[in-house]
């Protein structure tokens, strides 16, 4: 299971990190005390925070660009994105490198414990076929590097059975339909060229799941914006939100979050996995 290997590596060594605050939270602040002997954590937030006790602190006006920079010049080891702005972060922070980071996966448990990469999360995420592929082959060999066997589920928008009966359609709605087949179906090739096992489970999420599918790559962002949502308030939680193709440890997240211990844990466990952990800078007050 990925969460037991994370643990393994997460208690090698103590990193030290770098998390953002927007404002003062108990309950966040309380998920990052219980990880503590994991990480060191340097908060990194507007004059808001600055009544926190118990963490090291930067006060910034604008921590978005405090954070990325501290990571882009080997401050840190790592950052979690905790609480500020996600897009801010991201744009400073491939500025300053030149980096490409668009690839984030989340990893999610769902409530009986299935342990999987879904890919995309984000609206604007994964709507043409090379992008998904990319994604794709980028998550599964990220997951390879953790003990997982990928098995790749790729979706449409239509059931087998539908496309059979309706594939000469290329207008309207159906035809938008049909494309996402012969897109899932034109993925599924590639990736098994690639040397990953792939399906096209068409609509099939649940069953995709049941049969051991690790990686879900949905038909588009807005549809794995919502896999994600749904999953959550089922019971389910989110795990880690690493952006895969960064040089350095970036862990990302849902805003929605409350409990950071095993995107904590799950940062450490990356920087400790990592051939060459790189001598950090002192970081001014």
């Amino acid at each position: 299971m990925f969460s037991k290997r994370v643990k393994e590596l997460a208690g090698k060594r103590k990193v030290r990190i770098a998390f953002g605050l927007a404002k003062p939270d108990k309950v966040l602040l309380a998920s990052l005390k219980k990880v503590s002997k994991y990480a060191e954590i340097i908060l990194v937030g507007p004059e808001a925070i600055k009544k926190v006790r118990g963490f090291e602190m930067i006060i910034d006006k604008e921590p978005e660009k405090r954070l990325a920079s501290m990571l882009a010049h080997d401050e840190i080891e790592g950052i979690v994105r905790g609480t500020i702005d996600d897009f801010k972060t991201a744009e400073h922070y491939v500025k300053l490198t030149g980096e490409k980071i668009n690839i984030g996966p989340a990893v999610m448990e769902t409530l009986t414990g299935w342990q999987f990469f879904l890919s995309p999360g984000s609206n604007p995420e994964g709507w043409g076929k090379e992008e998904k592929l990319e994604l794709a082959s980028e998550i599964a060999s990220f997951a390879k590097k953790w003990g997982m066997r990928p098995d790749i589920a790729v979706f449409a928008s239509t059931r087998h059975e539908t496309y059979k009966r309706k594939k000469n359609i290329r207008k309207g709605i159906v035809g938008v339909m049909n494309k996402t087949y012969e897109d899932a179906e034109w993925m599924v090739g590639k990736l098994k060229k690639l040397g990953f096992k792939a399906k096209n489970w068409s609509i099939d999420l649940d069953l995709a799941i049941e049969n051991g599918a690790n990686i879900i790559i949905p038909v588009n962002g807005m549809v794995g914006n919502q896999i994600f949502r749904a999953i959550l308030v089922s019971g389910g939680k989110v795990l880690a939100g690493p952006r895969i193709t960064s040089g350095r440890p970036y862990e990302d997240n849902s805003r929605n979050e409350k409990d950071f211990s095993f995107h904590v844990m799950w940062l450490a466990a990356w920087i400790n996995s990592r051939k060459k952990n790189k001598k950090t800078k002192s970081t001014e007050k």
